[in-house]
């Protein structure tokens, strides 16, 4: 049976080809530096590239073929199991219960590439995510960064690498992953465009975040905080009621789509002022009517309290009282209805 690191490693994902042309680009060059740092949202498929280049530094050279939305989901479900893979190529993430990447961690790798590859080749390691090692990780990792052993390969794998320590990223070759197009995303999954299109304004552009949303069904999902939140700003609905439903369930997913729709809103709003003839997508309209007499400072706020909420979530936060403050402020007619 295929492991899921041979899946991401044998096969890609269509819209990383012009990005491995470029790392090969530099291979041919003879500029091939000895750390990259892949960049790109969660979901944009930098572990599949990064194993994918993992497998030419080793030695493999044959080209990648296709690889589906199916197999992808279930590689990068699996990617952490207990299993076999190449003896030179090695792996930095959390350990299980755990959030960062510890020093010990960095330091087994550091001593692993002072040995000869088990194959007599390069030796690789994977980082992931890069903004996960702590300061003394990324201390000890800058050592080797400074003074690489030969035939030795960081992949530094990050989608916020603004929190990576500025030493680090700038002793770094970059490739950067941008979202493929709608349509081009709709052929890899073989759905029709306005499927992809809804499921992209609910969970954000990565291809891989649209690919798991379509296979669970989660637009309903959406769709029910959408309603939701429609009926509270209209003061239909009362605040603690949704702060409740928030804190019980995925409180991360829920705070994740408000932020992306009060970031939806206040762009169509700057666009509108700047004169732009962009039309509303038709499936926000409720929520857009709703937010009309809502203050483009208020959403700006909230958007910042979103954001805040989701960088403090699991830090012993009443979040069940925080989100309610939220909440209440959306309410744009209290007492009307």
């Amino acid at each position: 049976m295929t492991s899921a690191i041979e899946t991401l490693s044998r096969r890609l994902c269509p819209w990383l080809a012009p990005t491995l042309e470029q790392f090969e680009t530099a291979r041919r060059a003879g500029s091939l530096g000895h750390a990259w740092l892949i960049s790109g949202p969660a979901g944009s498929g930098k572990l599949n590239l990064a194993l994918v280049l993992a497998r030419r530094l080793l030695g493999a050279g044959d080209s990648p073929t296709e690889l589906d939305a199916a197999a992808a989901l279930a590689a990068l479900a699996a990617r952490h199991d207990p299993l076999d893979r190449h003896p030179d190529l090695h792996w930095l993430h959390p350990e299980e219960d755990k959030e960062t990447i510890s020093v010990d961690q960095v330091r087994d790798v550091i001593d692993i590439f002072t040995l000869t590859a088990h194959r007599g080749g390069a030796k690789v390691a994977i980082v992931e995510p890069a903004e996960a090692l702590t300061t003394a990780a990324a201390n000890a990792l800058l050592k080797t960064l400074e003074e690489p052993s030969l035939g030795s390969y960081l992949l530094l794998l990050s989608h916020q690498p603004g929190r990576l320590a500025a030493t680090v990223r700038s002793r770094c070759q970059h490739l950067t992953l941008r979202a493929p197009d709608t349509e081009s995303v709709a052929t890899w999954l073989g759905v029709a465009p306005p499927v992809v299109a809804e499921a992209k304004r609910l969970v954000g552009a990565a291809p891989l975040k649209i690919a798991a949303a379509i296979q669970a069904e989660e637009t309903s999902v959406f769709n029910k905080l959408e309603t939701d939140l429609a009926e509270l700003s209209n003061d239909r609905l009362e605040p603690q009621t949704v702060a409740q439903a928030w804190a019980k369930g995925d409180t991360e997913l829920a705070l994740s789509w408000l932020r992306r729709r009060l970031h939806e809103e206040l762009r169509s709003r700057f666009t509108a002022a700047a004169g732009s003839t962009e039309v509303t997508v038709p499936a926000a309209a409720t929520l857009h009517n709703a937010w009309r007499n809502l203050p483009a400072r208020t959403l700006l706020e909230q958007y910042d309290r979103a954001e805040k909420l989701l960088n403090q979530l699991g830090s012993g936060l009443n979040i069940d009282l925080a989100l309610q403050a939220m909440l209440s402020s959306l309410v744009v007619s209290r007492g009307r209805s």
